[in-house]
């Protein structure tokens, strides 16, 4: 895409906030853990099209909640509490792509209850809408429209700018159905042409040049196609187009704060324009209105207001900040950063869920992992990698850490047990290692350090599993757009 699309400018990365929402009650005693949702936050320093945008990525849960008749409301409660969340840091837009898991696929929890069915498309389109409709009765969310009809409903043209949209318009989310199509798109059309090119090679001799193949939407009906239209639109769009137009209610995109707000955060207006500061004397009682909020956030305004001697900060500012940071602490742990990192863990050690009393064992053991307290502090983890950085490229030094470092690079080359077997030394070696590999500056070089590469390349298998997987859940969400057209 970015091969394609060189002379646009399009930024190379999105730097993104991957988070594990994770829901458990407590059943005879023991934390269960019964909902889990990773999302996607790309903040106020993340580039266009993405910056203040959430995506929620996965939902799974196990139905082991009690009293049952309650499992839906809370679970969608966890949704509208986050998108509430989100919303009073300054994100803007949350988008959703409703997909059940293919047979066979696992998506957060490893080995569902045998009697807990995997929920048909339309009834996963509905429990989505059903919540995304709770969240705006609250005021949460202030419209609900779907993908399609933000960038290709009129035209593929960006109704502001008069622009017409193409493929570096559309938010680029990590999983997402619409990055991974875009990709098979794009290569579909360069096999075009190199087909087309190759034609032209062949028939040189006869001067036949084959006519290039048009693309668009037809004009007329399905018996009378009539004559194409569009064919000076982006092909990579108009086949997108064609693709969505056939799903459009897997593809929920939620507006969270008002048009002014999103145009002074994105630098199209001002942020004191969101702010009407100066009441008339008849209004004096009233506090500062922040214009196209809802009522909710109005009523924070009026509390805030009453408190505040003078609006000498606009309003919009003191409630909403403009800065998207959390100032929640994390829990960061390297099973938890990816859903697929979580399964691969889950499986790895038959943490199961498929029965009550396994739920409760896998529950138990993941929370003692979780909240484990790390026997060095993170000043003593950094003391150990500049240690492990020193051993690994000095020759002769006569530093007792460094030599200490030497012997635990000589025993884990040479222990036969190894972290997979429980080895503690050899454990407690590799979570440093993984640590340097995760933040490691080399690349396309050697790094001295011992096992960095192999760490690496665990790593890019991770996310050649983790692409593999996607491409699955776009060719069956595909297979049941045709299914349903048909």
């Amino acid at each position: 895409m970015r091969a394609r699309y060189s002379k646009k400018n399009y930024p190379s990365e999105f730097p993104v906030k991957s988070k594990c929402i994770l829901l458990f009650q407590k059943i005879h005693g023991v934390d269960v853990l019964l909902f889990s949702m990773y999302v996607y936050e790309y903040g106020d320093e993340c580039p266009a099209p993405n910056r203040r945008r959430v995506y929620i990525s996965y939902l799974d849960s196990v139905r082991y909640l009690t009293p049952a008749q309650y499992r839906t409301a809370i679970y969608q409660s966890v949704l509208i509490e986050y998108l509430r969340f989100v919303k009073m840091r300054g994100f803007h837009t949350a988008h959703i792509w409703s997909c059940p898991p293919a047979k066979g696929d696992e998506y957060i929890f490893y080995c569902h209850p045998v009697n807990q069915l995997t929920p048909r498309n339309d009834m996963l389109c509905a429990w989505y809408n059903n919540t995304l409709q709770k969240a705006k009765a609250e005021g949460i969310a202030l419209d609900i429209r779907s993908l399609y009809d933000d960038y290709f409903k009129d035209n593929v043209v960006n109704r502001t700018t008069g622009e017409p949209f193409d493929p570096t318009s559309l938010p680029y989310f990590d999983g997402d159905y619409v990055p991974g199509e875009i990709e098979k798109i794009i290569k579909d059309l360069d096999e075009d042409d190199n087909r087309r090119e190759g034609t032209k090679i062949k028939d040189a001799p006869k001067v036949v040049t084959a006519p290039s193949k048009s693309e668009g939407k037809r004009a007329g009906t399905r018996s009378n196609p009539g004559r194409l239209v569009n064919q000076g639109r982006d092909k990579v769009m108009n086949r997108l187009d064609l693709i969505l137009s056939r799903m459009k209610e897997n593809f929920f995109v939620v507006q969270l704060l008002s048009n002014d707000y999103i145009d002074a955060v994105e630098g199209t207006a001002s942020i004191t324009s969101l702010v009407d500061s100066s009441p008339s004397d008849d209004d004096s009682a009233k506090s500062t209105r922040t214009i196209g909020k809802n009522p909710y956030i109005l009523d924070l305004a009026e509390k805030k207001d009453a408190k505040a001697s003078s609006a000498s900060i606009p309003l919009c500012q003191q409630i909403i900040p403009v800065s998207t940071k959390d100032e929640d602490p994390l829990m960061e742990q390297e099973c938890f950063e990816t859903r697929l990192q979580f399964l691969n863990y889950c499986q790895r050690n038959n943490y199961q869920f498929d029965e009550l009393r396994r739920a409760k064992y896998s529950s138990t053991m993941v929370l003692a992992y979780l909240h484990n307290p790390r026997e060095e502090k993170e000043q003593q983890i950094k003391a150990h990698l500049e240690v492990i950085a020193h051993a690994a490229s000095c020759q002769g030094c006569v530093s007792k850490n460094c030599q200490r470092m030497k012997q635990l690079f000589g025993h884990v080359r040479g222990c036969e047990l190894t972290h997979k077997r429980g080895c503690k030394i050899c454990t407690r070696l590799f979570m440093l290692l993984i640590k340097h590999a995760r933040d490691c500056p080399t690349d396309g070089t050697a790094c001295p350090i011992p096992f960095c590469e192999r760490i690496k390349e665990r790593n890019r298998m991770l996310l050649k599993q983790q692409r593999l997987m996607d491409d699955r859940r776009r060719n069956a969400q595909n297979t049941r757009a045709k299914e349903d057209s048909a």
